[in-house]
């Protein structure tokens, strides 16, 4: 009776032993690829079904075969490193698959029998041919790339970690998607997939937002980005089938490589369905080094049918104009197109624009009051902001396009800056007496960055809008004269320096991180800049007045080409006062006579205006940063 209980409990023991799974890792020493073979494995022990499987760093071969019955069940399979490949039969997983590191590839169709998690860690590369999720929730995880060549089933798929995550096409998927972290990018048919993206750790489009080139069910953007596009093509055209809701903390991230919706031209969100923005943020961004022309056109939601798009995105009413990244502007609709489509245009952008019309205002300041007459309208408005010893610094500072009235106290080192766009004043302490304000935008994100130029050091000291960065970097010497520029032309600005010394001008230039000099102009002349060709570039000239008109008074000096011109425009004593009065996109040459307060406004386009505006001592607005 004993023995047969101890001969029991023995069977039950090896049964229990059989019931759970071992752990089998690769070493890859056999003659062949196959995973029945023993010698394949460590210890010369080939899994069975519902094994652990462990690919480690280093092995004889990475190339596999799975030559086990079709759809045998292992329990998980985890990738330490190397780069392995893998094809032959399909095959079952239970508990997910973990890429710690490197790129591995699954050439063969992988079966989920259960819920479960597939992960990729940073830096490492997940590439699936084909995923069978049935009807069980499936997660994809991790800080690295997971690629799926053909998915199926119906559960539901959630995206999380900081990774990315490629659906490249689909068989009889309808499973609703959640993004709540990272980027996913669909380039497959599946319309019956609803997305929604809510993202918990970004605000805004941060690293987190939806992409591709395929077609998505309704699309909710509670938190997070949407964008279009792909891996092979970073520009193109998302098809939204069942409507589209962009949320307060939403955002549409519209990138611009040239004038055509699709690959190698814009992206464009194609919406069956109704489109509804709450607020949501608007996001044009130059791709590729295209900068659009002025007047070029973009539909970047293409609304179908003819309901109307419900809300506007954020600060951006029916016509609003908005300054973009690199130097640019653009003027939104929601009834363009067809009619019922969001298109944006390109609209100059302008120096001095205090109303955003695209034109260089008229304006004084008297020490203690900004008088400025609007272009768009004609009309004059006083704004008191600043005392006698303030240095005025207008620029866009909120990107708006509108030019911020502002002012930087040298006795206190701070900016006052009154933001148009929300009618506040900010006020940042940075810089100290002696320093000389030089705002411009040099990360590109259409916000005029507070910078100062200290001339006992030579060093400029930027607070960048984005990221609020600090930079700093050693470029002049003591009675240099600093400038707002952009000389190459890439939207970002340079740092620039007049030396009146010897007459030589010194760049260093943002897109090729180079630097570049040479002389134009003579001790005693005064350094003006402006885009005087529309090429984006800014262009450098010089203010020489001679009260003889047989003598040139401007020398300008187009950059890239380097051809030069002289224009007689003034009299000894007028002050220059460059800007783009007419809206063309070139910057004109006026000036200034204290004398009788009068505007003299050579205009590229519309010829000869004269303007009397201002009072005695008053300070003409646009030169401001002619010193």
């Amino acid at each position: 009776m004993l023995r047969s209980i101890s001969l029991c409990f023995v069977f039950f023991l090896i049964g229990l032993g059989d019931a759970y799974p071992a752990i089998r890792t690769w070493d890859g020493g056999g003659s062949d690829a196959n995973w029945t073979t023993a010698a394949n494995w460590e210890g010369d022990v080939a899994p069975s079904a519902n094994d652990d499987l462990v690919f480690p760093a280093t092995a004889a071969q990475y190339n596999m075969n799975n030559n086990y019955l079709i759809l045998t069940t292992f329990r998980s399979i985890r990738f330490d490193g190397g780069t392995y490949t893998l094809g032959g039969n399909l095959f079952r997983l239970t508990h997910g698959m973990n890429v710690a590191a490197g790129t591995q590839t699954i050439n063969t169709g992988v079966t989920l029998s259960a819920a479960q998690t597939l992960t990729a860690g940073q830096g490492a590369t997940l590439t699936l041919l084909g995923l069978s999720i049935g009807n069980f929730a499936t997660e994809i995880s991790g800080d690295g790339l997971i690629g799926i060549g053909l998915i199926s089933g119906s559960g539901a798929v959630t995206k999380t970690g900081s990774g990315a995550a490629l659906i490249l096409a689909a068989s009889g998927f309808s499973s609703p998607i959640s993004l709540l972290n990272g980027i996913l990018i669909v380039d497959a048919n599946i319309p019956n997939s609803t997305v929604t993206v809510n993202s918990n750790t970004t605000t805004g489009f941060g690293l987190s937002g939806l992409g591709g080139t395929g077609t998505v069910g309704s699309t909710n953007v509670i938190q997070g980005g949407i964008s279009a596009g792909s891996i092979s093509s970073p520009t193109g055209i998302l098809t939204i089938s069942g409507g589209l809701t962009l949320s307060q903390n939403g955002a549409f991230a519209c990138k611009i490589a040239g004038t055509t919706p699709g690959s190698g031209g814009y992206d464009q969100l194609n919406v069956l369905g109704p489109v509804v923005l709450n607020d949501s943020l608007l996001a044009p961004v130059p791709w590729d080094g295209f900068v659009p022309s002025v007047g070029d056109e973009f539909v970047i939601i293409n609304n179908d049918g003819s309901d109307p798009v419900s809300g506007t995105f954020l600060d951006l009413p029916e016509g609003a104009i908005f300054a973009g990244p690199l130097n640019t502007a653009f003027r939104i609709s929601y009834v363009g197109g067809t009619g019922n489509d969001v298109t944006i245009r390109r609209v100059p952008r302008a120096s001095f624009d205090f109303d955003g019309d695209g034109k260089t205002d008229i304006g004084t300041y008297s020490g203690t009051t900004w008088s400025v007459r609007r272009s768009s309208n004609g009309q004059t408005v006083q704004t008191p902001f600043g005392i006698p010893t303030d240095i005025i610094t207008p620029a866009d500072f909120d990107g708006d396009n509108r030019t911020d009235i502002a002012v930087f106290r040298p006795s206190e080192g701070i900016w006052y800056v009154l933001n148009s766009a929300t009618d506040t004043v900010s006020i940042d302490q940075f810089g100290a007496n002696g320093d000389i304000p030089v705002p411009n935008d040099f990360d590109g994100d259409g916000r005029a960055d507070r910078t100062i130029y200290r001339p006992s050091e030579g060093v400029w000291f930027q607070f960048r809008s984005l990221g609020q960065q600090y930079y700093a970097a050693q470029f002049g010497l003591n009675g240099d004269t600093p400038l707002v520029m952009d000389h190459d032309g890439d939207g970002l600005g340079d740092l620039a320096i007049f030396r009146p010394s010897d007459g030589t001008w010194h760049f260093w230039l943002s897109t090729t991180n180079s630097y570049l000099a040479f002389p134009f102009g003579q001790p005693g002349d005064l350094p003006v800049a402006g885009d005087f060709n529309a090429d984006g570039k800014t262009d450098i000239a010089m203010f020489r007045p001679y009260a003889d008109p047989a003598f040139a008074d401007f020398y300008v000096l187009i950059s890239g080409t380097y051809d030069y011109y002289g224009v007689a425009w003034g009299v000894p004593n007028d002050v220059p006062v460059i800007g783009d009065y007419d809206g063309d996109g070139r910057s004109d040459i006026a000036v200034f006579r204290p004398s009788s307060n009068d505007w003299y406004v050579l205009r590229s386009s519309g010829g000869f205006d004269a303007v009397t505006f201002g009072n005695i001592n008053d300070t003409p607005i646009p030169s401001a940063y002619v010193r």
